[in-house]
Order: C-alpha cells, then sequence, then structure tokens
C-alpha cells in the first residue's frame, strides 16, 4: 500500500466494524458446527462412514449450480436498500432453521431415511450459506472504497471467525453431553449465532453507489469473459482447494481426540491452542500489511505451516507434551495463512474489473463462497473416505480395531502435506500485489487513466 492510500479519509463508523465482526462471528458459528461436525454427527446417529463421503459428494453437485446463479443474480437484481444486505436480511432466517434441521436426524429410523433427510437438510443449508456467503464478503466493496479500511474490515471478519472456530470447538466436545446433546446444543448455538448476525443488517450503510457500468446487466457471455480473463482468482482459489480439500485433519478432530488422545474432550485444549494464534495474528495483520505485501506473508505462511505439520507428524500424539508443542507451532503460520485467506478477493475482483472492463462482485465473490463450500464438501469427503478405508466402525462409542489409531494419524497429517506442496506450486503463478492492486483500483474508479496504472505497476498483465 502506499502512503497516500494509508492517509485517505475513513468512511467506516465504528458500529459498522463490530456489527461486520459480529456477522462473522455468528456465521462462522454455523459454518463451523458444519465443517468440524457434520461427519461426526452423521456417524454417529449410524450413518456409514462411505456414505457420509457420498452425501458430501451429492449436495456438491447442486452447489456446483447455485453459487454461479446466485452471483449472476447479486449482480443483476438491484434492490432500493442496497446491493448486498438485502441478502444478508434474507439469510436471517434460513441458516439457523437449515442447520437446526441438519442435527435433528431421528435416531430411530433407517440409514436410508437418513440418509434422505441427511442430503434434504444439507442441500437447504447450503442454499441458505450461499445467500449470506457471497454477500458479506462483498459488502466491503460497498461500504467502503478506502482499500486500507477493506483490509481492516477483513481482518476484523477473520478474528471473529476464529473466535467462532474456538467457541464451536471447545463448546461441542466439551458441554455436549451436559447440554443435552447433538440436537439441543446446536439449536441453542444457532439462536446466539442469529443474535450476532443481526446488527450489520441494521447498522451498515452501502454508501459506495455502482457506476453506471455496474447498474449494467451482466449476461452469461460477459460472465464466462470475466471468468476467463481473472487467472488469479481462480489460481488462488484452485491452491486452497487442494489445500482445504486434504486437511482431513481439521475435519477429523473429534475422532482423533477421541481415539488417538482417548478423549474427546481435549479437543476443547485444541481448539484454543490452535485458534488464539489467528486471533492475536489478525489483530495486527493491518499494521503488518502496510510494511509486507500481504501474498508474501500468505505465501511464507504456507511453507512454514508444511515444514511444521512434518515436524509434527515426527513427533506423534504418544508424546502429549511434543503433541502439544507441535500443535501450538503449527497453529501460528495456521493462524496467519487463515486470517489472510479471503483477503485476496476484493483484489481478484479489481483485477478482473481492470481486465475485462466488467464490474462484478457478485460473481467474484460467488466464486470464493464455491471454492470455500467445495472445499468444506470435499473435505468431508475425502475424510470420510479415509476413515472407511482405515477400518472405522460407525456408532457413538464403538469400539475400533487394534492399530486404528496410528493409521489415523498418518492419514490427518500425510494427506494436508500433501496438499500444501501441491498448493505451493500453484501459487508461484499468482503475480498480483498490493500496489499494483491499488492502482487497478484507482484506474476503475476513474481516479488515473489506463496509462498511468500500467506504467507504474510493478509486473505487466
Amino acid at each position: 500500500m502506499s502512503k497516500n492510500a494509508t492517509k485517505t479519509k475513513g468512511m467506516v463508523t465504528g458500529m459498522e466494524k463490530a456489527s461486520y465482526g459480529l456477522y462473522f462471528l455468528g456465521q462462522n458459528i454455523f459454518f463451523m458446527l458444519i465443517f468440524m461436525y457434520m461427519n461426526t454427527y452423521f456417524t454417529d446417529v449410524g450413518i456409514s462412514a462411505l456414505s457420509v463421503a457420498g452425501i458430501a459428494l451429492v449436495v456438491k453437485v447442486w452447489d456446483a449450480v447455485n453459487d454461479p446463479i446466485f452471483g449472476g443474480l447479486i449482480d443483476r437484481v438491484h434492490f432500493k436498500k442496497g446491493k448486498f444486505l438485502p441478502w444478508l436480511r434474507i439469510s436471517l432466517v434460513g441458516i439457523p432453521v437449515a442447520t437446526c434441521l441438519l442435527f435433528a436426524i431421528p435416531t430411530e429410523a433407517s440409514e436410508a431415511f437418513k440418509i434422505v433427510w441427511a442430503c434434504v437438510a444439507y442441500i437447504l443449508w447450503d442454499t441458505a450459506y450461499t445467500i449470506c456467503d457471497v454477500p458479506i464478503f462483498g459488502l466491503v466493496t460497498t461500504i467502503t472504497s478506502v482499500q486500507q479500511e477493506r483490509t481492516t474490515l477483513n481482518a476484523i471478519g477473520r478474528v471473529c471467525a476464529m473466535v467462532a472456530a474456538m467457541i464451536i470447538m471447545v463448546v461441542i466436545p466439551t458441554f455436549r453431553s451436559m447440554l443435552g446433546g447433538w440436537t439441543a446444543t446446536v439449536i441453542m448455538l444457532s439462536v446466539i449465532g442469529a443474535i450476532t448476525m443481526l446488527p450489520i443488517c441494521l447498522s451498515a450503510k452501502e454508501r459506495v453507489a455502482p457506476s453506471a457500468e455496474q447498474e449494467e446487466s451482466v449476461g452469461l457471455k460477459e460472465m464466462f469473459r470475466y471468468m476467463k480473463t481473472n487467472k488469479y482468482l481462480l489460481i488462488f482459489y484452485s491452491a486452497m482447494l487442494v489445500v482445504g480439500s486434504l486437511n482431513i485433519a481439521s475435519n477429523l478432530g473429534m475422532y482423533i481426540a477421541r481415539y488417538c488422545l482417548g478423549n474427546e474432550a481435549i479437543q476443547g485444549l485444541l481448539a484454543i491452542i490452535g485458534i488464539l494464534p489467528s486471533i492475536l495474528l489478525g489483530v495486527f495483520i493491518p499494521v503488518f500489511t502496510k510494511k509486507v505485501d500481504k501474498f508474501k506473508l500468505y505465501y511464507g505462511g504456507v511453507v512454514a505451516t508444511m515444514l511444521l505439520t512434518i515436524l509434527k507428524f515426527i513427533v506423534g500424539y504418544h508424546n502429549f507434551a511434543g503433541f502439544l508443542i507441535t500443535t501450538t507451532l503449527v497453529a501460528i503460520p495456521v493462524g496467519l495463512t487463515t486470517t489472510l485467506n479471503f483477503m485476496f478477493t476484493p483484489d481478484c475482483a479489481e483485477y478482473g474489473r481492470y481486465k475485462s472492463g466488467i464490474a462484478a462482485p457478485g460473481i467474484t465473490f460467488a466464486t470464493q463462497t464455491f471454492f470455500v463450500k467445495m472445499q468444506s464438501a470435499l473435505v468431508v469427503a475425502i475424510g470420510s473416505a479415509m476413515l472407511a478405508a482405515i477400518g472405522f466402525v460407525e456408532g457413538e462409542g464403538a469400539a475400533q480395531a487394534a492399530g486404528f489409531a496410528d493409521k489415523l494419524w498418518m492419514i490427518s497429517n500425510v494427506l494436508p502435506i500433501v496438499g500444501m506442496t501441491i498448493a505451493l506450486i500453484i501459487l508461484r503463478q499468482y503475480k498480483l500485489n498490493d500496489h499494483d492492486v491499488e492502482l487497478m483500483a484507482k484506474c476503475n474508479s476513474g481516479e488515473i487513466t489506463r496509462e498511468e496504472a500500467d506504467s507504474k505497476m510493478i509486473n505487466k498483465y
């Protein structure tokens, strides 16, 4: 970022910043319930691990359809009260209801009935989540045009998302039985999530009005042309998809706590160890990004995570002290990359408009949502398939075969290492940087000409 950019007068109020963070707190309560515990819940109620993998993949067929459709709708539908806020208001009911439905499968029903219930409820949840996810990320482009404020808002959102993750990862394994089981616990958490998502719908103001170009409807031809020219959006999220899909340790935490460490309540401690670095680093991300390009920070974080995961795998889980130390070390670079993850989408939105001439933030953020949900489904599918492959026996409290814990430890470490290695190769093709994106934003808003922007850029696009 240039010095001039950091001195630009702010547009966002303190209330908006707080409510933006609170929305992510609530939204990620719902997301983490699904991401962390859906497969555990499904196998606990008697659905086989292989069937869970199939459910996750079936839902992605619908997901592959609804994300591009919704992204196009956002860019084509113009509400009188804003571009993104009306969608957030619609989602306030849909997400809590769908989440509760997903965790209310009748335990006495046949497995076939449970599978149908799970598929229908998951599809409803996926649709409701799409309605909120694209707009909340896109909102930063309409409540402020100041690049540093966008970075700050994204950092606040990431910190609150990590707080939500810690809440879910502590409450479920520690208090689930005490609160009355899966369904009762999820209902309580859904009420909390809905309450925290409400303030942004009342306090935010979309003050950056769309230009005449942005108000034009984007047809299918323009949508495909936009996606074709926005290569860095696809590069970044392809890498993130590989990392997320193979990071099965993040999804098998309850199983690791149960079978490797001997007590599922230990996951609460591991959650605190894993999430605190993200929260602490998130506070300082706006400061870091003023001094160091955020992609360099991100790439270095992936490298460090891969190397420390190798160390963690070698140390193993039998030495609990060594396990805690290596888990803590891995959490530091993971906290950095997790906080930075979604800060690249606004950059890609500026690049896409700069290259194609099409202002389509809805498509850009829908692409982000699609890849995030695809990764969350694939990690469930891959993790569940791997559980089946190493002989997992479904049913809460079921005994596992000898050697199961060692096999679980191996797959939960080796697959993430492979994913990060592949992602680092893909990310070598990403060339956007903060300096150039700022110039693109100024050109897109008409502050400078295309020729002026090109002449000052570090890289050629």
